[in-house]
């Protein structure tokens, strides 16, 4: 076994864009092993405090660029936001201090722990939250690196004691090729990251070098009801295994689907192996999907896969993933992460099999322009399944769009929308969403909010003013 703190010094850690879901994940970890932290971060300002994470001891710098002679660090990360490039990084390098990616400073942490990375388009949080869990529970005490935080833990990162590391795996920049996994999960794949990939072919390739990057006597678990995962799968040079929830002849087989407002239940039946009982408290197929692919890579590690199923039983689910954030003056309140079509699509079709009888209200905000326009009628057709679509002007993220083009864009959507006979509507921004909520909302109302920029802060406001009203 692997002890917690690697056999490494204590060591002073800079961490630039501190507060992202990766580089919060990462604090966690670093702060298991005892290191010291100081974050940096452009959300924080005097009006704008630090997220609070309860399981990391960070100190928190307001935002500036330049790196003040007071900060004394010994290793400076920077995430993927941030990048290389950076004037802090660049000064920080200036200074003598080790500057290092995200994932290049796992990879330190984790030198000495076997991989288990799960990559793909979609689903990829929930799936390494499941395997974590499952690992967890099986008595692995495994490590783990999730881009969203598990809502029983209230983790999203863990050093762990055992031989195991599962790690989020994005394509992202192709940070998933910093990775050596001895177990690959793919969960499929479909275009996305247009700034990073200007064609399917450059994402198929970097997809297929990860593959490639699994040890010779590791193994991949691919999706092959994809048929771009397939193509990579026949790519691997180690040996592989597959699963669907739409074909037989396969390895992992899925059959007897049951989706209910409670979760869902399935038979598994392995190759080789006798059928067995499956039951989630999580909603949707997407989550058959990614349990599957999740009890798979814990059988290559020597979980049962009856041990695997018992622990999924009891999973929880991933914050801002299908999330019930609490009712609303009788509307019940749902948030996720939801920022492409597919994405969408299968959010929204969840709600339909949680709350069959009521209607269902959508806020969207389009996350960046490139994957907006690339993607803009995939969008409309995922969006027609709400009964009425409240629009925010797309959200940039990285992108230097002026502010007009996202507010062009999303109107854009909206007239496709009513064109098809949607009720779409759009709003400036968040206040003008709450006051159509206070004006229209109907008790009998679902609220589902989607996108990965600023919309669980809906939620978030709607809760404060019912704890407001509860004091008064």
């Amino acid at each position: 076994m692997v002890g917690v703190r690697e056999n490494h010094a204590r060591l002073r850690y800079l961490l630039l864009g501190g507060c992202g879901s990766g580089m919060s994940a990462l604090a966690e970890i670093l702060t298991d092993a005892n290191h010291i932290l100081t974050g940096m971060d452009q959300s924080i300002s005097a009006a704008c405090q630090p997220p609070f994470l309860p399981h990391a001891d960070v100190e928190w710098l307001p935002w500036s660029e330049t790196l003040s002679s007071s900060v004394d660090a010994d290793v400076c990360v920077f995430s993927p936001a941030v990048g290389r490039r950076s004037p802090l990084v660049q000064q920080a390098v200036a200074r003598g201090i080790q500057v290092q990616s995200l994932h290049e400073c796992l990879v330190n942490v984790y030198k000495a722990r076997q991989q288990l990375c799960v990559a793909g388009t979609h689903g990829k949080s929930t799936t390494t939250a499941m395997l974590s869990w499952v690992l967890e529970s099986c008595g692995r005490a495994p490590g783990c690196f999730i881009g969203g935080r598990q809502i029983a833990t209230q983790r999203s990162g863990q050093l762990g004691q055992g031989q195991h590391v599962v790690l989020e795996s994005c394509e992202f920049n192709r940070s998933f090729l910093t990775f050596s996994p001895a177990v690959g999960v793919l969960t499929g794949i479909e275009r996305d990251h247009f700034d990073c990939f200007p064609n399917q072919d450059d994402e198929d390739a970097a997809f297929v070098e990860f593959a490639q990057r699994i040890s010779s006597d590791g193994v991949l678990i691919y999706r092959s009801d994809c048929r771009r995962s397939r193509a990579v799968a026949r790519s691997a040079a180690c040996r592989t295994a597959s699963f669907s929830l739409d074909s037989s002849g396969i390895d992992w087989n899925v059959s007897e689907t049951k989706l209910d407002a409670a979760g869902s239940h399935f038979q598994l039946q392995p190759r080789g192996r006798r059928s067995l009982t499956v039951t989630l408290s999580v909603p949707g197929r997407h989550n058959i999907a990614n349990a599957v692919a999740a009890i798979a890579a814990a059988a290559e590690v020597g979980v049962a896969p009856e041990e695997a199923a018992a622990a999924l039983a009891g999973f929880r689910g991933v914050h801002r993933r299908f999330e019930r954030r609490g009712v609303y003056h009788g509307m019940v309140l749902v948030d996720d992460y939801a920022h492409h079509p597919t994405a969408v699509r299968e959010t929204l079709r969840t709600a339909r099999q949680v709350f069959p009888n009521q209607r269902i209200v959508a806020v969207f905000e389009p996350h960046q322009v490139v994957r907006t326009r690339s993607l803009f009628l995939e969008f409309a057709e995922a969006l027609q399944m709400a009964d009425e679509v409240l629009l925010l002007p797309v959200f940039a993220a990285r992108e230097h769009v002026a502010r007009r083009e996202c507010c062009r864009l999303s109107g854009d959507l909206v007239r496709q929308l009513n064109e098809r006979g949607t009720r779409a509507f759009l709003f400036a921004g968040i206040d003008q969403i709450l006051s159509r909520i206070d004006y229209s909302g109907k008790p009998s109302d679902v609220l589902l909010t989607m996108g990965a920029g600023r919309t669980n802060l809906i939620h978030d406001e709607l809760n404060r003013r019912l704890q407001r009203h509860s004091v008064a």
